[in-house]
């Protein structure tokens, strides 16, 4: 089906259009790492230049939705008619675990909605912009998709092609070092930078990192935000099943997924499903690297949908050689360490022309050190 492209009629109609939007992500971003697998949305209700309702997605299925927790608000003060609604990703148009929020905002008398973008969930797919336009209500696309679609990135790359959405982190020195020829890589970043990477945990359903990684650091890989944050699954590239027993990636994990080769030595399979770690079997390919693909697709029958890869160098650079890295957040620190460990280990390209090239990037000052972040594929629906 063909979309409308409707804008703003005017520049002033769209900078106010951007300011109320930008109230809406921020009810978007007290939800994100808590909605999972759905998106965490965000909508405010506008009227006479006041907000009179604000939401977002609700913990769980069967929940709320931002739209309708908004109505919620605005009804305590009265009721929503005749209002704007501003939401970060197109109203739903189906049945499933709640109503459709495109027949509420029409049933409440909301006589305009701007969305940030379009929700490719093939159940939507503009079918909740053609459903209110057909009950007589104004609908504006695409106001700060750029940024609604960063707000939503993990659900909207998940859900047009069934597998997680994938982001590679890392910490390195500013001549590209995660670690000193000794391993010695604590601390390259200050503590904000390593609380800003805590967030990014929070946001994810599980961290990924190579043996090594533990072998060599002994991570948690935990979020330490408050009590409240949730906990990834981890997740451990293991080939021969070399995992201590005894690493703190045990200790308060609500899951722990070990990726084994069919070689690995089945005494120790047990004794990790004895510890109550999942144990998978992955396929390899013509090179005996580990085939990411058929490994994604298993996570997402997981119901898995977004994967943070945090290292080590050589796992970094077989996700971006097998290309299913979708998005960069790469925190670099004002340190220089001359001879050390690449972060991407032998990962290498022919010549400029097919470097991997972010779009969409952000740069932002944290502490000492500037994160980069940016996307390696497009945002789906925007």
């Amino acid at each position: 089906m063909e979309l409308l492209d409707v804008r703003p009629a005017n520049d002033t109609q769209l900078q106010q259009d951007e300011h109320w939007m930008r109230e809406a992500l921020k009810w978007s971003l007290r939800g994100k790492g808590w909605t999972s697998p759905r998106p965490s949305v965000g909508c405010v209700l506008v009227r006479d230049g006041q907000i009179i309702g604000g939401g977002h997605t609700q913990k769980g299925n069967g929940q709320p939705h931002a739209e309708v927790m908004a109505l919620n608000m605005a009804n305590k003060n009265g009721n929503a008619r005749g209002a704007t609604a501003y939401v970060t990703l197109e109203p739903c148009s189906h049945y499933a675990t709640t109503p459709p929020c495109s027949s509420a905002l029409i049933e409440k008398g909301i006589k305009r909605v701007v969305a940030g973008v379009l929700d490719p969930n093939p159940a939507v797919a503009g079918n909740g912009f053609r459903m209110m336009r057909e009950a007589g209500v104004e609908v504006v696309e695409g106001v700060l998709a750029a940024d609604c679609g960063r707000a939503m990135d993990e659900f909207l790359f998940s859900i047009v092609r069934n597998t997680p959405f994938v982001c590679l982190k890392s910490a390195v020195s500013l001549d590209g070092k995660i670690a000193l020829p000794s391993g010695e890589s604590k601390w390259i970043t200050g503590p904000q930078a390593r609380a800003r990477a805590h967030k990014l945990r929070h946001h994810a359903d599980a961290v990924l990192v190579g043996i090594e990684t533990v072998l060599q650091d002994d991570p948690s890989l935990s979020v330490r935000l408050d009590e409240n944050a949730t906990q990834p699954i981890r997740i451990v590239l293991d080939s021969m099943a070399r995992l201590p027993l005894g690493a703190k990636i045990w200790d308060d994990a609500p899951a722990l997924i070990v990726a084994v080769s069919p070689d690995a030595p089945l005494e120790r399979l047990k004794a990790f499903q004895s510890r109550g770690a999942t144990v998978i079997e992955c396929e390899r390919d013509t090179m005996g690297r580990l085939a990411w693909q058929p490994f994604l697709e298993d996570l997402a029958r997981r119901e898995i949908i977004s994967l943070l890869i945090e290292g080590g160098a050589r796992v970094a650079g077989s996700a971006l050689r097998a290309g299913i890295v979708d998005k960069v957040a790469w925190f670099v620190a004002p340190l220089l360490m001359g001879v050390g460990k690449s972060a991407l280990g032998d990962y290498e390209v022919e010549n400029l022309s097919v470097a991997p090239r972010l779009s969409l990037v952000q740069t932002q000052t944290v502490g000492d050190d500037v994160l980069i972040e940016g996307y390696l594929k497009p945002i789906p629906g925007m």
